[in-house]
């Protein structure tokens, strides 16, 4: 994702130093898009470790990874509390 965040940014001073006139806009919204998305990469481990989609823990029976909101191991039926 870092990446994409430095590319994005890179193409947005690009875009701007080229043709400052239409340039500027598309310029600036690709440098805010690569700024959020270096930080989101360097933060956690991108928008669904924000949104907490697609987090997961790890079960201390047998080791497995399961979705965070569980309350119970699908493997082997450990139970949270």
């Amino acid at each position: 994702m870092l990446l994409v965040a430095v590319l994005l940014v890179l193409i947005g001073i690009i875009l701007i130093v080229s043709n400052p006139i239409l340039g500027f806009i598309p310029g600036i919204l690709m440098i805010v898009i690569g700024l959020v998305l270096g930080v989101l990469g360097l933060v956690g481990r991108g928008i669904g470790a924000v949104a907490g989609i697609g987090s997961t823990k790890v079960c201390p029976d047998c080791q497995t990874r399961i979705p965070a909101a569980a309350r119970v191991c699908r493997h082997c039926g450990y139970r949270y509390t």
